[in-house]
């Protein structure tokens, strides 16, 4: 017989394994993942704004046209 941790781990969820972990598990990962997007968008920013004005406007036509391909595909496969 598996013990309840084994059991627990062993979950499959669409053939991947999920491990379940406690709240203050998810909270801390949860919290951590927010820090380092905190960052990383912070970062982004600070190099955006130090720029030129060309520059920013090359890198907002790609990313708006990124988007729009993205949005795109999403909608083409919900059939929207």
């Amino acid at each position: 017989m598996e013990s309840s941790t084994e059991s627990r781990i062993s979950t499959r969820v669409n053939g991947a394994t999920r491990i379940e972990t406690d709240d203050g598990t998810i909270f801390r990962q949860t919290i951590a993942a927010a820090i380092i997007g905190a960052i990383v968008a912070s970062a982004g920013f600070l190099i955006y704004s130090r720029l030129e004005e060309e520059q920013r406007e090359s890198v907002r036509n790609s990313v708006l046209k990124f988007l729009e391909e993205k949005t795109r595909e999403v909608r083409a496969q919900f059939k929207l």
